[in-house]
């Protein structure tokens, strides 16, 4: 607790202008470690279950990506820079086809990226996430 006390000290200083005191600011610190301390270290049964449900939709989100990552590669994996088509459409049932293989080939590449950074972050968050 000392330390996150600590931290926050040079902006108890930038406060001064606005007449905040040490104490009111270092009891309020310490006060929310201390909530937080006691959810850590006693946990109740629905506030577990809530974050086990929580997880489960993380762990969700995280195998969609993964699957949507696996199908675009086989789909790259099967393209033979001819017959490749990729159909854009929207909720109105208007829709739009492109076949040329370098727009297609650019398309897969941005696909790819955006993929792998939202499996980054999601693996991130499954990772700092605690029951």
């Amino acid at each position: 607790m000392e330390t996150k006390v600590k931290d926050l000290k040079p902006s108890i200083k930038e406060n001064k202008s606005t007449n905040v005191s040490k104490e009111k600011v270092t009891g309020a610190i310490v006060e929310k470690t201390t909530t937080k301390l006691n959810d850590i270290l006693n946990p109740t049964a629905e506030g577990r279950i809530k974050k086990m449900q929580n997880m489960l939709i993380l762990a969700d989100k995280h195998e969609f990506l993964q699957k949507k990552k696996d199908e675009l590669e086989k789909f790259i994996l099967s393209s033979d820079g001819t017959q490749e088509k990729i159909t854009l459409s929207n909720a109105k049932g208007f829709s739009l086809d492109i076949s040329n293989s370098q727009v297609v080939e650019e398309v897969t590449e941005v696909v790819t990226k955006i993929i792998e950074r939202f499996l980054s972050e999601s693996e991130k968050t499954i990772l700092n996430y605690s029951i």
